[in-house]
């Protein structure tokens, strides 16, 4: 039989492994969108060619991978908008009280949005949605970028309700980058 430690060391190898291929498709996704940009405004301005499709697909493709696939290294890492002047008034016991409190509440509000996403992704799979313009883009890889950025955030959220004091304090202090 598997101990606690065993099973929660290897829960935390699973999510961080999820969340640092996440957070590599959401890097690759901002230097696409750098090479894109560049290579729209050289053929833009030297050969006034500009790339049509370029911004379509940098804002329904690339920018919800950039956004939403890091949502949970983020999380991991505590980067995420904190407002905590007054909880830093408090003993350390009471902010990580608080800390998991509010996890607990994103947990709840981020899996509806979860299932939203899902539901929306299926939906769009299904009636083979699109948006129509100069190029046609189908839908559901955003909703399903959107749903799996949220299925880690969700998971480190629920995590971070359980992990130790001492592991939540180091991922917050290292933010995963000496690995």
């Amino acid at each position: 039989m598997m101990s606690k430690n065993t099973w929660e060391k290897r829960v935390s190898r699973v999510i961080r492994f999820c969340e640092d291929a996440a957070r590599a498709v959401g890097i690759a996704a901002l230097l696409l969108i750098m090479v894109i940009i560049a290579c729209d405004v050289v053929l833009r301005y030297v050969a006034n060619a500009p790339l049509a499709w370029a911004y379509d697909f940098i804002g329904l493709y690339l920018m919800p991978a950039l956004f939403f696939l890091p949502l949970g290294y983020v999380q991991r890492c505590q980067g995420n908008i904190a407002v905590d002047l007054l909880v830093q008034l408090l003993p350390a016991r009471g902010r990580r009280l608080l800390f998991r409190l509010g996890n607990l509440v994103a947990t709840v509000l981020f899996a509806a949005t979860w299932h939203l996403y899902v539901q929306k992704s299926s939906i769009a799979i299904e009636t083979g949605e699109e948006i129509i313009g100069p190029r046609v883009w189908i839908t559901w890889p955003i909703y399903a970028m959107v749903a799996l950025g949220l299925t880690f955030f969700v998971l480190r959220l629920i995590y971070q309700v359980f992990q130790s004091p001492d592991d939540l304090d180091r991922d917050a202090a290292v933010g995963g980058h000496s690995q």
